[in-house]
């Protein structure tokens, strides 16, 4: 097996998954305004999903016999627009970035490290956009829940229920994010560096 070194003396330009971790993260935090508005479409859509499982969690009744058409109408529709919006910033910042992507790619980034810089950054907020949307969920959630159905109905929700929406909230707000970036990363990864590099903002 060829490693590291042995790629870069062949000429192969190297780009590990914690190169593209450090450098997402530093254009995440360089762009805070845009990286937010990220953030805030995961978090609200997955906020929303997270109420209403756990809604029907607590009244202990199964989740696909408990919610009916209506309420899976507004789930899809509520992550569609998430979608949407993650897209559209997406591509938003793929423009604000060309000269900075046309410079990598004179240095020597392929389209396969550009790809993966994206995906890593969209990564980086899913995961935060979907931990926050789970707790601001879950806290909307008991306070509804003691409200609507009483506090002794909320100490009965178990933990294996509130875990399996945990993981459903991390696993959508995870591939709803990379769906939504293949198509700006892939444009960004496309870009020509010599047309890159003269964009005007």
């Amino acid at each position: 097996m060829v490693n590291k070194v042995e790629k870069e003396k062949m000429g192969e330009v190297t780009f590990s998954f914690s190169e593209a971790f450090q450098l997402s993260y530093q254009h995440v935090r360089k762009r805070p305004t845009r990286s937010f508005i990220t953030f805030a479409s995961i978090t609200l859509g997955i906020t929303f999903t997270v109420v209403l499982f756990m809604m029907n969690a607590l009244q202990a009744t199964q989740v696909s016999e408990n919610i009916g058409s209506p309420q899976y109408w507004l789930v899809i529709i509520s992550l569609s627009v998430t979608v949407i919006s993650i897209t559209n910033s997406m591509l938003i910042a793929v423009n604000e970035r060309n000269r900075e992507i046309g410079t990598m790619k004179c240095l020597g980034a392929l389209d396969r490290h550009i790809l993966k810089l994206f995906l890593t950054e969209s990564l980086i907020i899913s995961l935060a956009g979907g931990i926050s949307g789970f707790i601001i969920g879950t806290v909307v959630s008991l306070i509804s829940g003691s409200i609507q159905l009483g506090v002794d109905v909320v100490l009965k929700a178990t933990l294996s229920n509130i875990f399996s929406i945990f993981l459903l909230s991390i696993t959508l707000s995870i591939s709803l994010s990379a769906i939504a970036t293949l198509y700006p990363a892939y444009r960004a990864a496309k870009l020509n560096p010599v047309n890159a590099l003269r964009y005007e903002i």
